[in-house]
């Protein structure tokens, strides 16, 4: 081919386009991410797997946004005028530098003015789309299609763009030549293709491939990595079109100002250079156009650091989205990664080990009933259970406690069959188990051993604060008896495999057993202490809401009963996870945060004694003033309570708010929470049919950052499962930046 060099010569083997193009635009991105990150209101963006999120909308949100589209119109518009410039030059074998092309840019208000225009059209037009496609999918797409018959039809309209800047024609005649150039006769073999097959032909191409690099990026593990590559992507390729698509059109309008006076085969006499071009050519420059494709890398080269950073303080975290988190649910530290216990009561059990956005597959260690999870420091997992047991002939059903004492490694290469080594999938579950208790369990008519009502009858908790294990469980011998006792049991190693048993006798309906119902914790000196909750009954007006048990090895145990929030005796919301849970404060006294039945609002009881009988309550209330929902509805979506304290001191609560839909963390001023401050992590897809995959589960890993496992999609979450509906959080900073 004669002529000019083609158009991905004039882009890729000088620096000077790319340069002239991609410094506007960084500095006009650069200027419009700053800008925004300073008006928009607190909670509203979030860091999620290293790239920047919004979470709700708001009056600064859309300002944020429009300043923001308007500087990198601005940005587009002064680059593509100083690019064309360069392109133009390069067609001449002359050059200009780009800091000669944002010359003759700035003094071109005109061409910018109209490359802006251009630009916030298309901008427009493309939200119009998105709108459409959300509210009428079939009708937006068969607009989709006709707007793309248009645009290759009006393709040859774009060399009226080079002509402007040449100030070849006016604008009526720079259109008209645009329209008629695929009629053109041009002299030699200067073009194999019309402008329009070329236009098309480069779209097509620089789009599929920035297609196929986005669809390599989506196997890639969410992380910083896969957030610095996808912004890359989202600036190299829609510059490299625009540039391309440039260069085609100044190409074709080149061809057509040497050839305007000779046709055929006569010679073709080249176009003069500019009067403002340098007569030495810089094609061919060592690097190309790798000089400019490096400057449109920085702003996805400051994404890491930026988020490592993190100057705003916004909300940092990782996230992963998993099968299912159970109504009952809990956190806990393995290793260097977390564990995330889920339970559905008479049906399954799973553990999941994450660590930053990955998760291993869902692990079943065995039971389908009451279970309590802890993790240790040298990557060991140990699990309280209740087992089922049928008997044989003569001999009854019975309800096993059993602790299971597992190596995390080796568990998940049990689950998974990814080790040649591991045992059988499927086969004994590996680890040390231990039985330490039993019950002989009675049903009537059809109920069995596993039937998953059974779910009411049992509950385990398991703690690791002490020198050894502490393990706390309960278990009624059928639906018809009330009569039971909490066990504890204070392990003599790490694996538990003898112990010392303590039992307090108590009446226990149980309700809906979760996490929640029974939970353990072990204070500095040594005592556990235990709190239980139970159901009301309307046959029993004297049951009592929640008890905190206190034994040590050789003291007497002791129960104590803090007042709960009062529920209304003929309210009839059905409530699976209320509950309460404990842990050892800053001065080794218990901490409990209780959410009573039928009740939106939490307690927290400061301790003042080992045993709990002095205590200061604060209350954590749920503002449901503006709700739209029932009392009922809201009870139906409540979450067990749950939190930690971490290096500070200070309890952190994580709680689902159900009005907006938004997971929000809550960190306490002081140790009694008197007062507190709450950002918002996440927007969530609520799965109505899935009531059950509703838990709610704050633990902290090993570096003291608070995982949040709830039981709802995050928005936004990339899964090729969409009944997937668990997310695992995982914050950067300690209290994931709060105060």
């Amino acid at each position: 081919m004669y002529g000019p060099p083609r158009a991905w010569a004039l882009v890729f083997l000088s620096p000077t386009p790319v340069l002239a193009y991609g410094v506007p635009v960084i500095v006009a991105a650069i200027i419009a991410t700053v800008v925004g990150l300073s008006i928009v209101p607190d909670g509203s963006v979030v860091i999620v797997n290293g790239n920047l999120t919004q979470l709700a909308s708001s009056t600064e949100a859309l300002v944020t946004a429009a300043i923001a589209v308007i500087l990198l119109c601005v940005g587009h518009a002064f680059g593509i005028t100083a690019a064309t410039h360069s392109l133009i030059a390069n067609t001449t074998d002359s050059s200009l530098p780009a800091r000669a092309a944002w010359a003759r840019a700035a003094r071109r208000p005109d061409l910018v003015a109209l490359a802006f225009v251009g630009a916030l059209a298309l901008f427009v037009a493309a939200v119009a789309a998105s709108v459409a496609l959300a509210i009428a999918p079939l009708w937006a797409i068969g607009g989709l299609v006709l707007a793309l018959i248009v645009l290759i039809v009006i393709a040859p309209l774009l060399l009226a763009w080079p002509q402007l800047v040449l100030r070849s024609a006016s604008w009526g005649e720079a259109l008209a030549r645009g329209w008629r150039s695929g009629k053109d006769v041009v002299s030699g073999r200067t073009e194999d293709r019309t402008p329009r097959v070329n236009l098309i032909i480069a779209t097509v191409v620089v789009g599929g491939i920035g297609v196929g690099l986005k669809l390599l990026t989506g196997l890639m593990h969410q992380s910083l990595l896969s957030a610095m590559v996808a912004d890359a992507l989202g600036i190299v390729v829609p510059a490299v079109l625009v540039l391309v698509l440039t260069a085609v059109a100044v190409r074709a309008v080149i061809v057509r100002e040497e050839s305007r006076a000779r046709i055929g085969t006569e010679p073709i006499v080249p176009l003069a250079a500019p009067s403002w071009a340098q007569k030495d050519s810089d094609a061919g420059t060592r690097g190309g156009a790798l000089v400019g494709l490096a400057v449109l890398l920085v702003p996805a080269l400051l994404a890491v650091p930026l988020a490592v950073v993190n100057p705003w303080r916004l909300a940092s975290y990782s996230a992963a989205t998993v099968p299912r988190i159970w109504d009952s649910a809990d956190v806990t530290a393995v290793g260097d990664r977390s564990g995330v216990l889920s339970v559905l009561g008479g049906e399954e059990t799973t553990v999941t080990l994450c660590g930053g956005a990955a998760c291993s597959v869902p692990l079943v260690p065995g039971s389908i009933l009451g279970s309590g999870i802890a993790g240790t420091p040298d990557n060991h997992l140990l699990f309280a259970q209740w087992m089922p047991k049928e008997g044989q002939g003569s001999t009854p059903d019975r309800f096993e406690l059993q602790v299971l004492a597992s190596d995390a490694d080796e568990l998940e290469a049990w689950g998974t069959k990814s080790s040649p080594d591991a045992p059988p999938k499927g086969g004994p579950v590996p680890g040390t188990r231990t039985v330490l208790s039993g019950y002989d369990a009675y049903f009537s008519g059809g109920d069995s051993v596993y039937a998953r009502s059974n779910r009411r009858l049992t509950a385990a908790a398991i703690s690791t604060d002490g020198e050894h294990p502490v393990i706390a469980a309960i278990a009624r011998p059928g639906l018809n008896s009330i009569n039971t006792d909490v066990l504890i049991y204070f392990c003599n190693d790490d694996a538990c495999t003898t112990s010392t048993e303590r039992r307090v006798p108590v009446s226990w309906r149980g309700g809906e057993s979760t996490v929640a119902t029974l939970d353990v914790s072990v204070m500095a000196d040594g005592t556990a202490v235990v709190t239980l909750v139970d159901a009301r009954d309307s046959r029993d007006p004297d049951v009592v809401p929640l008890r905190v048990i206190s034994a040590g090895v050789t003291s007497e145990p002791r129960i104590e009963t803090p007042e709960t929030l009062a529920a209304d005796p003929d309210d009839t919301s059905y409530d699976t996870t209320f509950g309460a849970r404990i842990e050892r404060g800053a001065d080794g006294l218990p901490v409990i945060l209780s959410r009573a039945e039928s009740q939106t609002d939490m307690r927290m009881f400061t301790c003042l004694t080992v045993d709990c009988s002095e205590y200061k309550a604060t209350d954590i209330p749920t503002d449901v003033s503006a709700s739209t929902r029932s009392h009922d509805r809201l009870i139906s979506q409540a979450r067990t309570p749950t939190f930690t304290i971490d290096a500070t001191g200070r309890p952190l609560i994580a709680r689902v708010d159900a009005q907006s839909r938004s997971l929000d963390l809550l960190s306490c001023a002081d140790k009694l929470c008197t007062n507190s401050t709450s950002t918002r992590l996440a927007m969530l897809e609520f799965d109505d049919d899935s009531y059950l995959a509703s838990g709610l589960a704050l633990g902290l890993s090993a570096d003291q950052k608070p995982v949040i496992a709830v039981g709802d999609r995050r928005v936004g979450a990339d899964t090729e499962h969409p009944r997937w509906i668990g997310t695992v959080l995982e914050c950067a900073d300690a209290r994931c930046g709060l105060e």
